[in-house]
C-alpha cells in the first residue's frame, strides 16, 4: 500500500516529496450516470485528488431518513474515483457552506434548539448519527481498506469561540470521527483565521469576492501578489504557527460562483496567474474549489441553494452551481482547464524537485496589488537550483511593460528579456535534465517526454548549458496550453484546442468541430503536414443532423421574454450544447412547465448541455429584464433601453462527439477521404 505523510514543508508519498493537484467535485450536484466520464476529464486535466463535500441536507432532509441512493451514493462515487485512478478527500462538515442552504445543515436541525457548531450534546448526537451512517457507506473506500480516500476535512471556515467551541470543538469533532472509525493519512481544517484543533491547515484564495456587499469595483485582488505562508494576505490573525505545517491550498478558486448582487466574470488568465503566484509563494498542494461545477438538487420541501431568505449571506441561483469552474456545470471545459493542466503536467514530472524548495520573496517585489509598475517576482530554491516566478498580471488592471529586464536568482543572471503586460511565467536555473545542467532559460518546463523534455515560451528560449544540451522541444505557450501526453505504442505529445482524454479504453477527443491535431513525434503510419518539429493532422467529424429552431412567444412583456426552442434532427453525438447569448437579469429553461436550468447574467453566454434530459424536443427559454439602477454589479455595463436590459442576441446548438484518436483512426479517416 502506498504510504502518505507530511513534513513541515511538503506532503510525502512513499517517503518522497509530493506536490499534487486536487480538484473539488460535488457528486450530489451531478447526475450519477456521468460521474465516471467527468472524473476522466478531471484526471486528463491533471487532477490527482478529488475533494467533495457531503452536504448533510442532501442526505437527511427529513430527520431520521438518511439517503445514499441515486446521485447521493457516495460509495458509488468513490468507486468511480478508484476505477479512474484518482484519490479522494472527504469534506463531511458537518457544516460545509459550499453555497448550500444553511451551509448544508438540514432545516430540521435548526428547529431543534441545539447550540449548533458547538459541543452541545444534542448537536453532537445528531452529528454522530449522520457520520456513522456516512461511515457505513465509505468504510471500504478508506485507504487502509484499499480504497482511494486519503484525507478528511473537519468542519469548514470555523471561527466560533467561547465555551464548547473554538479549538476544543474541532478536537471534539475529530475525536468523534475517529471513534466512529474514520481513518486517513491527512486530517485538515481551514486555516484562514479560524480554529484548527490539531489538524493540518489548508488555505485558499479567490480572484473576486461575489459575497461582498459592494456593487462597485473592488480594490485590486491580492491573489496576484507573492507572499510566503507566514505572510499570506487576507488570512487574518493566525491561531497556529504556520512554520509547523506545509503550505497547502484547498480553496484556490477554480472560478467563483456569482451571487445575485455581485456577478464577476472570471477568465482563464485570472485562474492561471493566481495559481502561478500561489506556487511561487510556496504552495505545496494546488487544491481548487471548485474544479467541476454542478447543479443543486431540488429538495422535497425546499430548494437547497444559499439564500438570504433563510439567513445565508447571499442569494444564489436555485439550481446552477456552475462556479465558472474549469469544468463547467454541464461538463464543458473552460479556458482555466487548460491553464491548470499546464501547471499540473509540470508538477507531475518535477513536483518532487519543487516541493522541498523554499519560497523567497525579494524585498523589492511589491506587496500592494494596486502597484501596476513594479514587476512581481518570487523564487523557489534549494539554495543552489530553483525556479524564478514572474507575474505581470493583475485582474482588471493594466500593467506596465518592462523592457530589457535583467532578472537574477542565486548566482545566475538571466539574459535580458521584455515582460509584457498580462504575462505570468516561471523559468528554471541550475536545473538537472537528463544528466546535464540547464544553467538558465527564458522558457518554462512543461513535462518529460520519452528521453527528452518539453518547454514553452513566446520569446527566444535562450537555453544555457553546463555540459551537453539535453533534448528539448520548445512550444509556444498556446500550444503548451493545448498539450496532453498520451500513450499509443509509446509516449506522444498531442496538441489540440478541444479536450483530449486518455481512458482505459483509449484516447478520445470531445469535439464540437473538426479536430485539428498536432503531434510530437509524428504518429506512425499516418500522413501529416510538417510544422516545425510538430506534425499536423485533421480528423473530420461526422456531419451533425441537429438543428435548433427559435420562436418568440407572444405577446412580449417588459418584464420578461419567452422563446420556444425546438430541437430537430437525430442526435448521433454524446451531447448537444445550447448556447444562449443574452443580456438581462437572469434566464431559465423550462421543460414541460418545470424549471430545469437557471443562470444569473454576468456578461457571458449561457451554455446548457441537454443529454441529462435525453435531448428534449421542446424547451421554453425565459429571460428576465434587469431594471436600470438595480443593485447588481457586473464587470462590464449592460445595454439599457427604456430603463431596462432585456435582449436575446441569439441561441445556437452544437453537437459534441466523443471521437477516438489514434494512428489507426487517423489512417482510416484519411482513407475514407480519398
Amino acid at each position: 500500500m502506498t504510504q502518505y505523510g507530511w513534513t513541515d514543508r511538503y506532503l510525502t508519498r512513499d517517503g518522497r516529496p509530493w506536490l499534487p493537484v486536487m480538484g473539488e467535485f460535488h457528486f450530489s450536484r451531478y447526475p450519477r450516470r456521468y460521474w465516471k466520464e467527468e472524473l476522466e476529464k478531471m484526471k486528463a486535466g491533471g487532477v490527482q485528488i478529488v475533494a467533495t463535500y457531503i452536504f448533510w441536507n442532501h442526505h437527511e432532509e427529513n430527520p431520521g431518513e438518511i439517503r445514499w441512493d441515486g446521485d447521493r451514493d457516495i460509495h458509488a462515487f468513490l468507486g468511480c474515483c478508484a476505477e479512474t485512478g484518482l484519490l479522494a478527500f472527504l469534506r463531511p462538515g458537518p457544516w460545509c457552506h459550499g453555497e448550500a442552504r444553511h451551509g448544508g445543515f438540514p432545516d430540521w436541525l435548526l428547529e431543534t434548539g441545539f447550540r449548533l457548531r458547538s459541543d452541545d450534546p444534542g448537536y453532537l448526537a445528531a452529528v454522530k448519527r449522520f457520520w456513522a451512517s456516512l461511515y457505513g457507506q465509505v468504510k471500504s473506500d478508506l485507504l487502509k481498506n484499499g480504497g482511494p480516500v486519503i484525507g478528511i476535512q473537519i468542519e469548514n471556515e470555523y471561527n466560533s469561540g467561547g465555551e464548547g467551541r473554538g479549538d476544543g470543538h474541532i478536537r471534539t469533532l475529530t475525536r468523534l470521527a475517529r471513534e466512529i472509525g474514520f481513518t486517513a493519512p491527512y486530517w485538515t481544517a481551514t486555516g484562514w483565521g479560524g480554529y484548527l484543533g490539531d489538524l493540518l491547515p489548508v488555505s485558499g484564495g479567490y480572484v473576486e469576492a461575489p459575497w461582498d456587499s459592494s456593487i462597485e469595483e473592488l480594490p485590486a485582488n491580492d491573489c496576484f501578489i507573492f507572499a510566503d505562508k507566514a505572510h499570506l494576505p487576507n488570512i487574518g490573525t493566525y491561531r497556529f504557527d504556520p512554520n509547523r505545517f506545509p503550505f497547502l491550498t484547498a480553496e484556490l478558486g477554480g472560478g467563483v460562483q456569482v451571487t445575485y448582487n455581485r456577478r464577476p466574470r472570471v477568465s482563464g488568465a485570472d485562474t492561471g496567474a493566481a495559481s502561478l503566484v500561489k506556487l511561487g509563494s510556496g504552495a505545496n498542494l494546488l487544491g481548487y474549489y471548485v474544479y467541476h461545477g454542478g447543479t443543486n438538487p431540488v429538495g422535497e420541501r425546499t430548494t437547497l441553494q444559499e439564500s438570504r431568505s433563510v439567513g445565508n449571506a447571499c442569494d444564489l441561483p436555485a439550481l446552477s452551481y456552475d462556479f465558472q469552474a474549469p469544468l463547467r456545470e454541464y461538463g464543458g471545459a473552460a479556458e482555466s482547464y487548460r491553464e491548470i493542466r499546464m501547471l499540473a503536467m509540470f508538477l507531475r514530472d518535477f513536483g518532487e524537485t519543487l516541493a522541498p524548495m523554499d519560497a523567497v520573496i525579494p524585498h523589492d517585489s511589491p506587496r500592494d496589488p494596486e502597484n501596476a509598475d513594479t514587476l512581481r517576482t518570487a523564487i523557489r530554491t534549494d539554495g543552489k537550483a530553483g525556479f524564478l516566478f514572474i507575474n505581470n498580471y493583475q485582474r482588471r488592471r493594466t500593467m506596465r511593460r518592462h523592457e530589457n529586464v535583467r532578472l537574477r536568482a542565486g548566482d545566475v543572471e538571466f539574459p535580458p528579456i521584455a515582460v509584457r503586460p498580462g504575462e505570468y511565467f516561471f523559468v528554471p536555473y541550475h536545473m538537472q535534465l537528463g544528466g546535464t545542467e540547464l544553467v538558465s532559460a527564458a522558457a518554462t518546463p512543461l513535462c518529460k517526454l520519452r528521453d527528452g523534455f518539453v518547454f514553452y515560451a513566446d520569446r527566444a528560449p535562450q537555453y544555457r548549458w553546463n555540459g551537453p544540451a539535453a533534448k528539448i522541444l520548445t512550444l509556444s505557450r498556446e500550444d503548451a496550453k493545448n498539450a496532453v501526453r498520451v500513450n499509443f505504442d509509446d509516449e506522444y505529445l498531442l496538441i489540440c484546442a478541444q479536450p483530449v482524454i486518455e481512458t482505459a479504453t483509449g484516447v478520445f477527443c470531445l469535439a464540437r468541430r473538426d479536430i485539428e491535431l498536432k503531434s510530437f513525434p509524428a504518429l506512425p503510419g499516418v500522413k501529416g503536414e510538417t510544422e516545425g518539429a510538430l506534425t499536423r493532422y485533421t480528423l473530420p467529424l461526422p456531419p451533425s443532423k441537429v438543428r435548433l429552431n427559435v420562436r418568440p412567444r407572444m405577446p412580449m412583456s417588459d418584464l420578461y421574454r419567452e422563446y420556444e426552442l425546438t430541437l430537430a434532427g437525430e442526435v448521433t453525438g454524446e451531447d448537444v450544447f445550447i448556447t444562449v447569448d443574452y443580456e438581462g437579469d437572469q434566464a431559465e429553461l423550462l421543460l414541460n412547465g418545470r424549471k430545469i436550468a437557471d443562470d444569473y447574467y454576468r456578461g457571458e453566454a449561457w451554455e446548457i448541455g441537454l443529454k441529462r434530459w435525453d435531448f428534449p424536443k421542446t424547451l421554453l427559454l425565459r429571460i428576465f429584464a434587469l431594471q436600470k439602477g438595480a443593485p447588481v454589479f457586473t464587470d462590464e455595463p449592460l445595454t439599457y433601453e427604456n430603463g431596462r436590459a432585456l435582449r436575446l442576441r441569439g441561441v445556437t446548438a452544437a453537437e459534441e462527439f466523443r471521437v477516438r484518436v489514434s494512428p489507426e483512426a487517423l489512417s482510416a479517416a484519411q482513407r475514407q477521404s480519398m
